[in-house]
């Protein structure tokens, strides 16, 4: 990006200087040819033909090489405003892709925090069985203990995930896409590895 700047700026200079080049050869030769050539303003057709011809052979190189200065000039611009829509456009999408898996991850959280709601009410149906029976659920219990701790340190890794989505600058939706799906199957395997997820993710 600072090459191609310093590139418009060089070409635009090169411009402004050969306009100012321009100006000042075309004052010199025609005060050149009146000089040498002519004692003043000709009332004859043949040495206004010769003049004509004098200027075009003198100043027409000099006016088409700031021509192409100027072409050049405008086609780096050109190609600079094409650049910059075309990042806008890849920003955009990437903004539009982040905001949709950071309503994924927000989804996922709720999910998880359903499930511990749904182990405590478990918990606590099988300590009022275990009450009412006189037997013993110790092992039952520990399985939901160990799953209620799993679940909350899922919440605890997706919210982690859900802001440094936020956070983070992204040089493409493909390279947000691969950093999601990394993240999520070393929260959950198992789960996050369905051909289904990365169908969605995908989209």
């Amino acid at each position: 990006m600072i090459r191609e700047r310093n590139a418009q700026e060089k070409w635009g200079s090169l411009l402004l200087c050969g306009l100012v080049f321009l100006v000042f050869v075309v004052f010199g030769v025609v005060a050149l040819y009146l000089f040498v050539f002519n004692d003043g303003l000709s009332e004859r057709p043949d040495s206004w033909s010769a003049f004509g011809s004098y200027l075009g052979g003198v100043l027409g190189p000099i006016v088409s090489l700031v021509t192409l200065f100027a072409i050049l000039r405008t086609i780096s611009l050109q190609l600079e405003q094409s650049e910059h829509f075309v990042s806008e456009g890849i920003q955009q999408r990437i903004a539009e892709y982040k905001s949709s898996q950071l309503q994924l991850l927000d989804q996922q959280i709720n999910m998880y925090e359903r499930m511990i709601d749904s182990y405590n009410q478990e918990g606590a149906r099988v300590l009022e069985i275990s009450k009412a029976t006189g037997v013993s659920q110790g092992e039952h219990l520990r399985q939901l203990d160990k799953a209620i701790q799993d679940t909350e340190n899922g919440v605890g890794k997706l919210l982690k995930l859900s802001v440094e989505v936020s956070l983070s600058e992204y040089e493409s939706v493909d390279e947000l896409r691969k950093r999601m799906v990394q993240e999520l199957r070393a929260i959950h395997p198992t789960f996050y590895a369905i051909k289904k997820f990365d169908c969605e993710t995908a989209s």
